[in-house]
């Protein structure tokens, strides 16, 4: 992706450079530098409106086919854990909050007893399509439960629906050895970072990410 983001930006320089270079009306071996560095600063200007907004916008994302996860999504998450006892875990209500840009993702799941924080996170299209978030993260729990519950790692991946609904949905894998699923079906466009809040909020809707209809 950055070979990509390379050229497109030596490609958006190099065209600007010329219109101005028209309108200046020279001579392209004759364009002075300071319309190089024009420019380049306008190239720059561009791609960070594209990174913070642009890609954003529904009439370019029915071209690109980007899913849009940003904001908060609530749920469950269903662990395989077994208790000592032999019992399971029952569902565990969960939040997920995605920041997103056109180049970079950050994921932080948190439940009333912890918080993963993505170390790495990516959206990838499969073959056949369907658009997934795979991350990898660092789980905290609270000071409270860490005598049952240690810091771990793990590694998770949702695919992101594309009918109202849908969703994301998806497992995750700890280096605990234990695993589970996770069902995320509500989203709000607002930021949450506490369990209890996101939990009991109102303004959580069935999100559709996607913007070309099936």
């Amino acid at each position: 992706m950055g070979g990509v983001r390379v050229r497109v930006g030596i490609g958006i320089a190099a065209l600007v450079g010329l219109v101005l270079t028209i309108l200046a009306g020279q001579g392209v071996s004759q364009t002075p530098l300071r319309i190089y560095s024009i420019a380049g600063i306008i190239a720059a200007l561009v791609f960070a409106l594209w990174e913070r907004f642009i890609w954003k916008w529904k009439v370019v994302r029915y071209f690109t086919g980007v899913p849009l996860a940003n904001g908060t999504w609530r749920g469950h998450l269903v662990s395989s854990y077994i208790r000592p006892d032999g019992s399971g875990v029952p569902s565990i209500p969960t939040g997920l909050y995605i920041s997103q840009s056109a180049t970079k993702i950050t994921v932080t799941l948190f439940t009333g007893e912890s918080k993963s924080v993505s170390e790495t996170a990516k959206i990838l299209r499969d073959p056949d399509g369907r658009w997934r978030l795979s991350w990898q993260y660092v789980n905290i729990p609270r000071p409270g439960v860490r005598d049952r519950s240690e810091r771990h790692r793990g590694a998770a991946e949702v695919f992101i629906g594309s009918q109202s609904g849908e969703g994301l949905e998806g497992s995750y894998f700890t280096d605990r050895r234990t695993d589970g699923e996770l069902h995320l079906t509500e989203w709000s466009p607002a930021r949450y970072g506490k369990a209890e809040v996101a939990l009991a909020a109102d303004g959580f809707h069935a999100a559709r990410p996607y913007v070309r209809d099936s």
